[in-house]
């Protein structure tokens, strides 16, 4: 990818019919026809330069913030190094758009307000696409979509509930943890406030703690971090509940996961767009997302972005 700089300043003065006119005449004249013609080289030789194209890779690097804690989407290793779903996927975007990337994990709270002053340039982890936040910011093209659920003990008495209203009465008077600032905050928010204790989160690791520790009745997050957790040995104990909650029936929850941009950065966000159409159409997506998901959770190519 190559990016072109523009320049102005070469002078109008290299329009003069004389500027071409041999220096025959007398001493002064060839005096100024050297000058001029001088002139117009050094103007030529500038126009040359300002045409030369910057490589993508000597462009600056691309600031990703993501929450280092909401797996499989984007995780700490022991280590110390961000890994999941979103990490790798963002690495692939950078690789195809030649481009220097560097990570920086924050609690989710603090994301948008960072990416809004410039810490950043672009958010990942498993940020749904929504209406709201699109008349703030701007997103990429969509590349995975889950549904939420809730979670809870399988000897919870929540179990095997066919529909939302049915388990939703048996949620009440029920404390349910939830990771604040996020579409599942929303949803208790819109569909259970004031008959259930909510209990807030930073992030989903502590959310996890204390419902394995039965700090707390039932918990509500996207589903992919509960199929991590009941996947593991800790997890054994715990359960995702029926049924999945998804933009089709709550419209507010989005229609889907993106990177998230400010809308100055129109350029990057096509150069990202474009990356994300390759890697779909090369199955790229898809083996990354059975990777992490255990099945494929990638979402067609935009065919206003991507042409199809």
């Amino acid at each position: 990818m190559q990016s072109w700089q523009a320049c102005s300043g070469t002078s109008a003065r290299t329009t003069d019919p004389n500027a071409f006119e041999p220096a025959n005449t007398n001493t002064m004249r060839g005096t100024i026809m050297k000058a001029k013609w001088t002139e117009l080289v050094a103007a030529l030789t500038l126009a040359a330069l300002c045409a030369t194209p910057v490589l993508a890779e000597d462009l600056p690097e691309v600031r990703i913030g993501t929450d280092g804690g909401y797996l499989p989407w984007t995780s700490m290793t022991p280590a110390g190094e961000l890994t999941g779903f979103d990490i790798e996927l963002a690495r692939l975007v950078c690789q195809r758009m030649q481009r220097s990337c560097r990570f920086t994990a924050q609690p989710w709270e603090g994301q948008i307000p960072a990416l809004e002053q410039g810490k950043y340039d672009i958010l990942v982890g498993g940020i749904s696409i929504t209406p709201e936040r699109q008349k703030r910011l701007a997103f990429t093209q969509s590349y995975g979509n889950l549904p939420i659920n809730f979670a809870a003990a399988k000897n919870s008495g929540l179990n095997g509930k066919s529909s939302w209203a049915e388990l939703k009465n048996a949620l009440v008077g029920k404390t349910v943890g939830v990771q604040s600032g996020t579409q599942s905050q929303k949803f208790m928010d819109n569909e259970l406030k004031g008959e259930v204790n909510v209990r807030l989160y930073d992030n989903q690791d502590s959310l996890n703690l204390d419902l394995l520790a039965g700090r707390i009745d039932a918990a509500l997050a996207g589903r992919s971090p509960w199929i991590a957790l009941t996947g593991s040995s800790q997890g054994e104990t715990i359960e995702i509940l029926s049924p999945n909650l998804d933009f089709e029936q709550f419209d507010y929850l989005g229609v889907g996961v993106g990177g998230l941009m400010r809308k100055d950065t129109a350029e990057l966000r096509k150069a990202w767009d474009v990356a994300l159409c390759q890697l779909k159409k090369d199955g790229e997506v898809t083996r990354i997302s059975q990777q992490w998901f255990g099945f494929d959770i990638s979402t067609k190519a935009d065919p206003k972005i991507c042409g199809e």
